[in-house]
């Protein structure tokens, strides 16, 4: 891969090299509206980029938020979360805050040397069939939502009686990177299903010249293990006000 995890995440973040030298901290990005994996959008991302704290802010909430926090000397992760906190509650109905992590492959790691794997592609055949209780036309509205990440080939499963049991997909491309989002049956988990299918994503991010990007919340201990056995290493640690749709 040609792409850099900095200028993914700079592009991602709306940050303008230049203006961060001369020690700019808040950058307003529309990226910041677009909805992830079509589950939940994130409003504010707080990080330190080489060392310094910056927060990339939704265009609507930019100049407020500029003028609370421009003046503030911020020193640690509670403070960054009071600080929105406070600022999101009267302007949020429901929103949350976390510590998030961003993840990237190890280079050195050798994706295509990961064990023998039950994960295929996802087909449209498999998606319908496993489409239960749904009146066709319910299911005509879902394919449509859903089939580009199919026809692409960016979805891959492991398959139990012929269900679904495991998935990953790339759910979302942008600026080059490739956002990795993992799911297993809870009755089918400790199996190493959800590491083969993310193989399987990693491998396709690759072969199409993607960043492989893993984000993922910093409580949850077993997805962070599953990405740490493909060589995943953290590259940035974020505070995210996010809602759910």
């Amino acid at each position: 891969m040609n792409l850099t995890f900095q200028d993914y995440y700079y592009k991602y973040l709306g940050i303008d090299k230049g203006e961060l030298e001369i020690n700019k901290r808040i950058f307003s990005s529309n990226q910041r509206n677009k909805p992830l994996n079509g589950q939940f959008v994130q409003y504010v991302i707080s990080t330190h980029i080489d060392g310094k704290l910056i927060f990339s802010v939704a265009p609507q909430y930019y100049d407020d938020l500029f003028v609370l926090i421009k003046e503030q000397a911020i020193g640690n992760v509670d403070e960054i979360i009071e600080i929105l906190n406070t600022f999101f509650s009267n302007k949020l109905g429901n929103f949350s805050l976390r510590k998030m992590y961003r993840l990237i492959p190890n280079e050195n790691y050798d994706i295509y040397n990961s064990l023998n794997s039950s994960a295929i592609k996802l087909t449209k055949e498999i998606f319908m069939d496993n489409l239960e209780n749904i009146d066709e036309a319910e299911k005509v509205e879902i394919w449509e939502r859903k089939k580009d990440e199919i026809i692409e080939g960016r979805k891959f499963v492991v398959l139990k009686d012929k269900k679904i049991v495991s998935a990953c997909k790339i759910s979302d491309i942008d600026f080059g990177g490739g956002n990795i989002a993992v799911w297993t049956d809870l009755n089918y988990r400790n199996k190493g299903f959800g590491k083969q299918v993310v193989a399987e994503a990693v491998k396709w991010c690759i072969n199409n010249n993607i960043l492989p990007v893993y984000w993922v919340d910093s409580e949850n201990t077993v997805s962070i293990s599953l990405s740490n056995s493909l060589g995943f290493e953290i590259r940035s640690e974020e505070i995210v006000v996010s809602i759910t749709l």
